[in-house]
């Protein structure tokens, strides 16, 4: 009887790879049953070399168990381009520190060590209270952003470590008399450089922090979230070693140089020698960093939909369904779309890539689409201002909305929705607005819904149509209608995004978390 023994956590197969192998024999004369290593020499020999042993040390100390089966694609190109930034960091925090400590008075005889330590407590305070800040306006918007706020994390970091090299150079510059002048009223130079310095240190360290557990869940796709944190933590590890010994390196060289170098700032001369040197292998290792960061977030694959992969994934839909609408054939049954021509047209998270610069964007400029308003805005957009012509100009005269056009608006038309959709119309087509209301107890579906109707009659609305904008808002709410309508026509646009592979779980569409509520009372 022949057993043999495999080891699963190798080779990434159900099977895994051959360790060992014995073979039970009975044994003359009693025949008793006898362990004995079958063909020792033939069973993974190679295995049993020094290499092969230290390179099963280092897949089990920084690779997930079972990788690559464990982990979602694209890990360790992830994870090499995430180690080369970071080890691009550590050696710039090298050049940068000697920076900071001769800005703050090392090696200057008429320094002292309270003022330094004054200086460093208050600018950690000023750093401290502006991360407070930062968290409280950036929280809600980490979980739909992770790619652009990893990416936004170490810009912050580089305009933090810039600014410590710059800081000797920075602080000569504001000896000028008028700058002298105003240090009487405002904060010293060092501490305001410094400060802010901290405070871009800090965000980059909270940005960092929250989108780490989004991008472990992506890649633990074995529910080997701990593991995958922990091998993660080991990389960095062996990152921050290699930085320690290729710093120290360098810091000797920029020290001996600095020694040997005769220069100093006058006239002209904005900089020494040394200094220039350090400059160019600070930016040399912010432009790898940059095009290192940059090229890791694009192998993440995100499958959560936030606005921006929302918006390039139901494009192709968007414009189908707005044409249909401009030209009135909805009803037409040769446009009628099916589950499999609408599965078509969605892409797989694989195939999706997003502008991570248009998207951060869009957190600061909402454009003409505005998901979630609140009951104040709904009261500004229903006084409408409708054009008329009169003595051959066109004027612009205010409109409220009457009772009996609320109830018809409300139940007529959105009487079965989670949500309504208002238009702010303005003389200019491309300046129109649309308004999304959602309403108390609506879920991802009716987002979902109200996102796509939104974006179809708004790109109806900027199409050259003399379509009345109420209509083209009923035809668009009708087909919109279909997309989700299982029963009717066999569509489930929820569905079959979930079946493609996105995760539906969680939507991320931009909508705020104001929800209203509306009756038929008059009062």
């Amino acid at each position: 009887m022949k057993f043999t023994e495999y080891n699963i956590a190798v080779g990434g197969s159900s099977a895994g790879k051959e360790s060992d192998c014995f073979v039970l024999k009975k044994t003359d004369p009693d025949e008793s049953l006898v362990w004995t290593r079958y063909d020792a020499a033939t069973v993974d020999v190679k295995a049993r070399t020094l290499f092969n042993r230290l390179q099963q040390v280092g897949r089990d100390l920084f690779l997930p168990v079972n990788y690559p089966d464990s982990v979602a694609e694209g890990y360790l190109e992830y994870q090499f381009y995430d180690s080369i930034q970071g080890l691009c960091t550590y050696l710039r925090g090298v050049v940068s520190t000697s920076a900071v400590l001769v800005a703050a008075g090392v090696g200057d005889s008429e320094a002292t060590a309270m003022s330094a330590a004054m200086t460093w407590a208050i600018r950690d305070g000023f750093g401290m209270i502006g991360g407070l800040f930062f968290s409280y306006k950036a929280s809600p918007y980490f979980d739909a952003h992770v790619k652009e706020f990893r990416l936004l994390a170490d810009v912050f970091n580089d305009i933090g470590l810039t600014l410590d090299l710059a800081l000797p150079i920075l602080l000569i510059q504001t000896k000028s008399s008028w700058i002298v002048a105003l240090s009487n009223y405002f904060p010293s130079p060092y501490l305001l450089l410094t400060s802010i310095s901290t405070l871009c240190k800090v965000a980059c360290g909270i940005c960092a922090g929250a989108t780490k557990g989004n991008i472990t869940d992506y890649f633990a796709i074995s529910g080997n979230r701990a593991d995958v944190n922990a091998k993660e933590n080991t990389q960095e590890t062996l990152v921050s070693l290699l930085g320690m010994i290729m710093g120290v390196g360098l810091a000797k060289s920029l020290h001996y140089l600095e020694m040997k170098d005769d220069s100093s700032i006058h006239g002209d001369k904005l900089m020494t020698d040394t200094q220039l040197i350090s400059w160019t292998i600070f930016m040399i290792l912010t432009v790898i960093h940059i095009w290192a960061n940059f090229v890791g977030i694009q192998k993440l694959q995100l499958r959560t939909l936030n606005r921006a992969r929302a918006k390039v994934l139901l494009q192709p839909l968007i414009e189908h369904c707005s044409d249909w609408v401009l030209r009135d054939i909805i009803d037409d049954d040769d446009a009628v779309l099916t589950s499999d021509r609408c599965e078509r047209m969605m892409k797989s998270p694989s195939q999706i890539k997003e502008s991570l610069w248009m998207s951060l964007l869009g957190m600061i400029w909402k454009g003409n689409i505005h998901l979630g308003i609140r009951l104040r805005d709904i009261a500004k957009i229903t006084q409408h201002y409708s054009i008329y012509r009169g003595d051959g100009v066109e004027r612009l005269s205010k409109i409220k909305w009457s009772s009996s056009a609320w109830h018809s608006y409300l139940n007529d038309e959105f009487g079965n929705e989670n949500y309504l959709i208002l238009l702010d119309e303005k003389p200019i087509k491309s300046q129109s607005t649309v308004s999304v209301v959602m309403k108390v107890g609506a879920g991802d579906v009716d987002e979902l819904k109200a996102f796509i109707h939104a974006h179809i009659l708004h790109r109806c609305i900027e199409g050259e149509s003399d379509v009345k904008h109420l209509q083209l808002l009923h035809r668009s709410h009708k087909i919109t209608e279909s997309l989700f309508e299982k029963d009717k026509n066999g569509i489930d646009l929820h569905s079959i995004l979930s079946h493609i592979g996105w995760d539906m779980t969680r939507l991320y569409l931009g909508f705020s978390p104001w929800r209203c509520e509306w009756t038929s009372k008059d009062d």
